[in-house]
C-alpha cells in the first residue's frame, strides 16, 4: 500500500467514526428524558472501553451532571425548532438551513462535552494504576 492510499483509509474510517459519533449521540439524545439520556449516552459511549474506564467515566458523568443535561437540552431544543421549521408554511429554506445548522452545532457541542468526560475519566484510570 502506497503512502497516499494509507491515508485515504485513514480518512475514509475517521469520518465512518464521526459518522457514528453524530448517529450515537443523536440516537441517545432523542425523545428521552433527561437522566435517560444521560444513561444510554453513557451506556453508547463507555460500552467499548475496559471496566476502570467505564467505572471513571461514569464518575466524571455524575459529577458534571448539569453540564450534560444542558447539552441534551439544547440538542433537543434545535431538534424542536428544526421540525417546528420544516413544518412552517409556506415552507422557509433558509429558516430550515439555519435550523440544520443550530442541530449540527448542539450535535458537536454534546459530542465535545462527552469526549472531554471520556479523555478526564482515561487520564484518571492511567494516574490511579500509575501509583
Amino acid at each position: 500500500m502506497t503512502r497516499r492510499s494509507i491515508w485515504a483509509v485513514v480518512l475514509i474510517l475517521l469520518g465512518l467514526s464521526v459518522a457514528l459519533n453524530v448517529f450515537l449521540i443523536g440516537y441517545a439524545a432523542h425523545d428521552l428524558r433527561e437522566g435517560a439520556s444521560a444513561r444510554s449516552l453513557f451506556e453508547n459511549v463507555a460500552s467499548i472501553y475496559p471496566p476502570d474506564v467505564r467505572q471513571e467515566f461514569r464518575s466524571v458523568m455524575r459529577e458534571n451532571r448539569p453540564r450534560t443535561f444542558a447539552a441534551l437540552r439544547d440538542l433537543r431544543r434545535a431538534r424542536t425548532s428544526l421540525a417546528a421549521r420544516i413544518a412552517a408554511s409556506p415552507f422557509d429554506e433558509v429558516a430550515v438551513q439555519a435550523a440544520m445548522k443550530d442541530v449540527r452545532e448542539a450535535t458537536v457541542n454534546l459530542q465535545a462535552v462527552i469526549q472531554d468526560y471520556l479523555l478526564t475519566a482515561v487520564k484518571r484510570g492511567k494516574s490511579r494504576s500509575a501509583s
